[in-house]
């Protein structure tokens, strides 16, 4: 067995006698063969995924070298003759930490960055797991030769340009154009190194930089060539920088080693763009090793965000660092004699990243319903909620306000909500109530002599769970107004259909008392919508039958959600609640229920509910009686009269009714007149009988 760090710290890989597994920082796991029992390793040459006896990551952390090992005895291994290179894709936020790398997902492979294109789609394509909502995008060779490994990469906040930096200089990229712009001067490209990150303001990239023992902020503009004459502008910083982000539409903090942070805010001229200081702070005994910091926001107050002046935003601003994994917030204060000071507290720990959302661009925030829209139900985005993810699961404060109010107030911070996922995520698509990442599966194939791992798409709706921490505290007004900002995504009904099965499935064994229960409050809320019958039926199909009695306990009878749906016009939801209805054996086959129903999807020819119906009488009685009375009742007959043809309904292939002669019913084809309300005797719908 061997343990191996990454070069950058962000991944542990552990080698076994059988196998060997990738875990993240904080122990989520990314990657194993131990998942993979029914991989024949023996028709396969790969030795290295039945065990391991060495191996080494090599420098840039997208590559390690592993040597395959079994042990024969107590004393001896028997050592594999080749060398396996074991290719990764690691997230450009371990290079460079900042909202945009966060906000859309760039993996980086030794030769490749793959961008996630998720955003810009509809609902339906966002789910899908296909291998097309990922762009490749080649580095280009020339700078790969000479630079290789690629440390840092950075995405536009709008998506359409990446950047890169290796060793020395840097490449852009437009993903419209297709096109690499990098250094034609060789020397001009060796001649720095980016050392504090790189962000896209626009077409303009920021880029912090160390040339010739000067520290620099440099801003390129994607529509220039790459050269030293024809840099927008240069600012000079009395020592190195350790990261860099953009804050708030225009403005751009900078964080150095000498624990200084500057607020710089772009400035656009007619000929070019520049950037003006307007405030800067120290942090001298408050942090203690500045390069130990991983990231830096701030959270200025609403006034000064509407119309406050911007030199004053330094000495207002809440600051949150991520320093050796805790997520820590410094909120400003002033002393008796006009001093600014700081109070710190530890908001979470094991922080392998998290995401303030009012540091995305507008286009990329969640839409603010209008008021008419919301019927007098509070306003509920998600626009300044904090999401972390510590590990294992990511956690959200939905209002980071309430979270800073908490931490000065009193000693106990507000509960976070808690986002289980089985996955590693890598971005919130705010907008979509989705969390997108991905997961490695091992991929066998019979015309190639070896198996290979296939990145694979995950997304998991994350406003389900916000919905029930409302309701927990007993806030149905704020579920309400969170839920409208999300009725318009294609799959909000089967959002609530899984916050009910969730909650059904937690109360259904405990069953608690009234005062706590969230079931009813649940139930309350999704009446509160039009999916609400459709919710409750699909629920309840999904759900083991011993809960059945504690859900319609608190939902009501199905009999009457059953008059609720065929008075709504729902007929599909009210033939769910009849089948409910006969598996609590409240409903026989001849039930007037079953032939209102059938009457109305016959006047309504809906063909489709005619023969789940068809088939459901026929599951009750394979003789068919029953489905003929049926028929007759909804006042379908045999033109001919003839008693022993059987009956069918369109595109129902699979059930064959016996006919007299003992033959398949297949061979008496007979057309059948609609109903008085589905047009004229004998001019009506046909129905194929086979």
């Amino acid at each position: 067995m061997f343990l191996a760090w990454s070069p950058d710290g962000y991944a542990l890989f552990a080698g076994f006698e059988n196998g060997w597994a990738l875990w993240t920082t904080y122990g989520k796991l990314i990657g194993s063969t131990f998942s993979a029992d029914n991989v024949e390793k023996e028709r396969f040459n790969d030795a290295y995924l039945d065990g391991l006896c060495d191996g080494a990551w090599l420098p840039g952390g997208v590559e390690i070298a592993l040597v395959s090992g079994k042990r024969m005895s107590d004393e001896s291994i028997r050592k594999s003759e080749n060398i396996y290179i074991l290719e990764l894709a690691r997230s450009s936020v371990t290079g460079m930490f900042n909202a945009q790398n966060i906000a859309r997902t760039v993996l980086q492979t030794p030769s490749k960055l793959l961008v996630y294109r998720g955003y810009d789609q509809s609902d339906l394509q966002t789910l899908s797991t296909e291998q097309t909502l990922w762009y490749h995008v080649p580095i280009p060779p020339t700078y790969l030769v000479d630079n290789y490994p690629i440390r840092q990469v950075s995405i536009s906040p709008d998506g359409r340009y990446l950047a890169i930096a290796g060793r020395r200089g840097l490449a852009h990229y437009s993903i419209h154009s297709g096109r690499w712009k990098t250094f034609l001067n060789e020397s001009m490209e060796s001649d720095f190194v980016v050392r504090g990150g790189m962000c896209w303001y626009h077409h303009i990239l920021a880029a912090a930089v160390e040339s010739d023992d000067m520290y620099e902020l440099r801003l390129y503009s994607r529509e220039l060539q790459l050269d030293n004459t024809l840099i927008l502008h240069v600012e000079t910083l009395p020592s190195p920088v350790v990261l860099i982000t953009l804050t708030g539409e225009d403005g751009l903090l900078a964080y150095t080693h000498d624990n200084a942070l500057y607020h710089f805010i772009f400035t656009t001229t007619k000929d070019t763009v520049m950037l003006r200081l307007v405030g800067q702070i120290t942090f001298h005994g408050i942090v203690r090793a500045p390069a130990r910091v991983r990231s830096i926001s701030w959270i200025l107050p609403e006034e000064q965000l509407r119309e406050g002046d911007p030199s004053r935003d330094v000495a207002l601003a809440t600051v949150l660092f991520l320093v050796d994994g805790k997520l820590v917030v410094l909120q400003p204060s002033t002393t008796e004699g006009g001093e600014l000071k700081y109070e710190m507290r530890v908001l979470f720990q094991n922080v392998e990243y998290y995401i303030l959302m009012r540091d995305l661009p507008a286009t990329q925030r969640q839409y603010i319903l209008p008021p008419e829209e919301l019927n007098g139900f509070p306003e509920q985005d998600l626009n300044d909620s904090l999401w972390v993810f510590e590990g294992q699961d990511l956690r959200v404060w939905m209002d980071v306000k309430d979270l800073l109010a908490g931490s000065v107030e009193s000693k106990e911070l507000p509960p976070a909500v808690k986002v289980p996922v089985d996955f590693y995520p890598l971005s919130i698509l705010l907008s979509k109530g989705i969390i997108s990442g991905v997961e490695v599966e091992i991929v066998e194939r019979r015309d190639v002599a070896f198996s290979f791992f296939r990145l694979g798409s995950r997304t998991h709706l994350f406003f389900n769970y916000l919905l029930r921490h409302h309701l927990q505290n007993r806030n149905e007004a704020a579920a309400i107004g969170l839920a409208r900002q999300y009725e318009g995504v294609s799959y909000f009904e089967h959002a609530l259909e899984i916050l009910l099965h969730d909650v059904l499935d937690d109360e259904a064994d405990t069953q608690p008392e009234q005062e706590v229960a969230v079931l009813p409050l649940v139930v309350r809320f999704l009446s509160n919508f039009p999916e609400y019958l459709n919710v409750i039926v699909q629920c309840t199909r999904k759900t083991e039958v011993a809960s059945w009695s504690h859900l319609f306990s608190v939902v009501g009878s199905p009999q009457v959600l059953f008059e609720e749906s065929l008075s709504r016009g729902l007929l599909k939801t009210a033939g769910g609640y009849l089948l409910i209805l006969h598996t609590m054996e409240k409903l026989s086959s001849s039930s007037q229920d079953m032939v209102r129903l059938f009457s109305r999807a016959v006047a309504e020819e809906d063909w489709d509910l005619c023969k789940e119906l068809a088939r459901f009488l026929t599951a009750l009685d394979n003789s068919g009686k029953t489905l003929k009375e049926a028929l007759e009742l909804v006042e379908l007959r045999s033109p001919g009269g003839d008693e022993e043809k059987s009956f069918m309904f369109e595109s129902a292939r699979r059930l064959e009714l016996p006919t007299a002669s003992g033959g398949s019913s297949r061979d008496n084809l007979s057309p059948i007149s609609g109903s008085s309300r589905g047009g004229s005797p004998g001019g009506g719908s046909y129905l194929d009988v086979p």
